[in-house]
């Protein structure tokens, strides 16, 4: 399979409903971060609350591409909550 043939059937990393939230680690790490894409993000879930990569993408003045490949790192590291939409209002832990 060509490299682009391996792009074009690639899936999305993060689902399109996905929403975000920051977390208190994020919330004591946006004081260290500095101006970069990272702490753009912080500061934009810091601003909106729980929203999704769109919103944060506009918040953040990040592209949605930049915004879905920083997201995972933020998430691993604890700085960021994945919340999974649900079909019972309930938002999931």
């Amino acid at each position: 399979m060509s490299t682009l043939d391996r792009l074009m059937h690639k899936k999305r990393a993060i689902p399109a409903n996905a929403t975000f939230r920051l977390t208190q680690e994020g919330t004591e790490k946006l004081q260290d971060f500095g101006t970069d894409a990272k702490s753009r993000i912080l500061s934009a879930l810091e601003t909106h609350g729980t929203c999704g990569v769109t919103e944060i993408a506009q918040a953040s003045n990040l592209s949605r591409g930049k915004v879905e490949r920083l997201l995972p790192a933020l998430v691993a590291s604890g700085y960021v909550q994945y919340r999974s939409p649900s079909t019972s209002g309930v938002e999931e832990e």
